[in-house]
């Protein structure tokens, strides 16, 4: 499976604004296997024609976590609450405009015991319009610039 996965992520992230090369998907392997040991880890995915064409994951973290490259703390509505990171949500470009990425994040979110659920996205992304229009909300960015996190109530 990790191969698959590594395919997906191969052929988002060589797409505008990202222009991602192996050294990425290098990275993105060691990353992956990382947040999958952890505690509260949870992942979804989508098949066509036997193949994942898309997945999504995340990690639970524990109140009064926030990323370290965050520009400013949470905000006070978030601080002291348990979050549920998503870490990736990727879907080849052939799958894209029949609801797959929506369904994906459904999936990963359903149920989830944490109120709120945060991620990061690229200002120019072209996903950043669809998780405005499911109701993200912009609450913090990174110190590289041009990346927000952005926090979604789950209950």
């Amino acid at each position: 499976m990790r191969s698959e996965l590594d395919d997906v992520y191969r052929r988002v992230y060589r797409e505008p604004p990202y222009l991602e090369g192996e050294d990425d998907v290098a990275r993105f392997g060691v990353l992956f296997a990382e947040h999958a040991a952890l505690p509260g880890f949870a992942m979804t995915t989508v098949r066509e024609a036997g193949t994942i064409g898309g997945f999504a994951y995340g990690v639970r973290r524990e109140a009064g976590w926030w990323p370290g490259r965050a520009t400013a703390p949470a905000p006070s509505w978030l601080d002291g609450e348990e979050l549920f990171y998503v870490y990736e949500l990727a879907l080849v470009p052939e799958l894209r405009g029949r609801g797959l990425g929506r369904a994906l994040l459904d999936d990963l979110l359903k149920e989830r015991p944490e109120r709120f659920a945060v991620l990061a996205s690229r200002v120019e992304a072209p996903a950043r319009r669809l998780y405005h229009r499911w109701g993200w909300r912009k609450v913090g960015a990174f110190d590289s610039g041009g990346i927000d996190l952005l926090a979604l109530a789950l209950s």
